[in-house]
């Protein structure tokens, strides 16, 4: 690599081609006189002042690019022009990134993640790191990225049950998100091994619920004079025969309804998904001429929408397993208590397999589930509806043949 200086105004600027780009930057604490720089020697004349500190400072700068340079040819990918700035500066200021301080880096995540993470992925990022920060405080010592082994992963885990008490699904979003960050890290430089690959999301088989399209019915005919509950209502109902997360549902224009289809890009994935406008979604959407009310609040949401169900008479005694510190245990409710907003987008897929001809994978196509197996893990496809399915075409083929 070819490390290039030369005098700008009272400044060195330091240059060279990094993946295919061209490189600047000013070199810190050195400020020039005209006359006192050589172009062709690139340093400074050896009468100058500061002559030998200035010339140090120079070589410090193109033997810690080309040493680093040569470093990043092991890793797994090159980290982006940026980083690698931030790099040079770092190890020039005796600041390795093995030493730098995960707190710190949590923020350039953050702010990095803004560019293609929705809103509602930003802020579980900030939850979980809200943890992170406080199991610091726990330890009682500032985390670097060398301090992430196996032991510190059994310490968190043992923090966030003991201390914290999150039942085992918790736990796991926060490992995934934790590992999302530490790839992040990996990719850019910060951070050479994969130990955080070994980090395990402990998870527990726990059941959710799911409305039918008879309690739709009942949720749409039911009268509600207050306005935001008139719109809770209407969007969740979308939410119900549209299939779509609450970020999305809660936030549609009239441009995405265009000749009986419904086309957006997805907050969460940014893919765009296609679904056609049923008879209820038609009906909500000329009760508001066209044009959606937004509504960006999920705790108010969820909070009403158990409100309404519950007036609804949707208030049958329901039983789910759950994950209880650690334990699946029974709990039963009546059912409106399980209701949230993210019950639309499950009965969706529930109802659509169940109840009609809807092939699993033009389900899947709008859920966003890669596999069948995430697909029936999702609606909690149990044992015994295969062996249903088998029974009724085998009904139908005996009823065809006469055997």
């Amino acid at each position: 690599m070819n490390v290039k200086f030369r005098q700008q105004d009272k400044y060195i600027r330091c240059s060279f081609q990094y993946n295919l780009q061209r490189v600047t930057m000013i070199v810190q604490n050195i400020r020039v006189n005209k006359t006192d720089f050589s172009k062709q020697k690139q340093r400074f004349k050896p009468a100058s002042t500061n002559a030998f500190e200035y010339n140090e400072v120079l070589n410090k700068y193109e033997n810690t690019i080309k040493k680093l340079y040569a470093n990043i040819i092991s890793f797994d990918s090159i980290p982006d022009r940026t980083t690698f700035k931030k790099m040079i500066m770092d190890d020039i200021k005796g600041l390795s990134h093995s030493q730098k301080s995960f707190k710190e880096f949590l923020n350039y995540f953050i702010e990095n993640s803004k560019n293609d993470k929705s809103d509602a992925t930003i802020r579980q990022y900030e939850s979980s790191i809200k943890t992170f920060k406080e199991f610091e405080k726990h330890l009682g010592v500032e985390l670097q990225f060398s301090s992430f082994n196996m032991e510190l992963y059994d310490s968190l885990i043992s923090y966030y049950r003991n201390e914290k008490g999150y039942a085992n699904n918790t736990i796991g979003n926060r490992i995934k998100h934790l590992k999302s960050i530490l790839n992040f890290a990996h990719k850019r430089g910060y951070i050479k091994d994969r130990i955080f690959d070994s980090y395990t999301k402990p998870s527990s088989p726990t059941d959710d619920v799911y409305l039918t399209f008879e309690e739709y019915d009942k949720i749409l005919k039911l009268k509600i004079e207050n306005k935001r509950e008139d719109i809770i209502r209407d969007l969740f109902l979308i939410g119900c025969d549209t299939g779509l997360r609450f970020e999305d549902y809660t936030s549609l224009k009239k441009d995405d309804f265009q000749n009986g289809i419904l086309s957006l890009v997805t907050r969460k994935t940014k893919h765009r998904v296609t679904i056609p406008i049923s008879n209820l979604v038609h009906k909500i959407l000329n009760k508001y001429n066209g044009d959606l009310p937004n509504f960006n609040s999920n705790p108010i949401f969820n909070k009403k929408i158990k409100e309404i169900c519950k007036r609804a008479g949707i208030d049958d005694m329901t039983m789910l397993k759950k994950d209880v510190n650690g334990s699946i245990v029974d709990v039963s409710k009546p059912k409106y208590k399980w209701v949230s907003s993210h019950t639309a987008r499950r009965s969706f897929a529930t109802n659509y397999y169940m109840e009609t001809e809807t092939h699993t994978y033009d389900i899947m196509s709008i859920t966003g589930h890669k596999t069948e197996s995430q697909f029936h893990n999702y609606i909690q496809k149990n044992k015994k509806e295969p062996m249903k399915s088998l029974a009724l075409s085998m009904s139908k083929r005996d009823e065809k043949f006469d055997f």
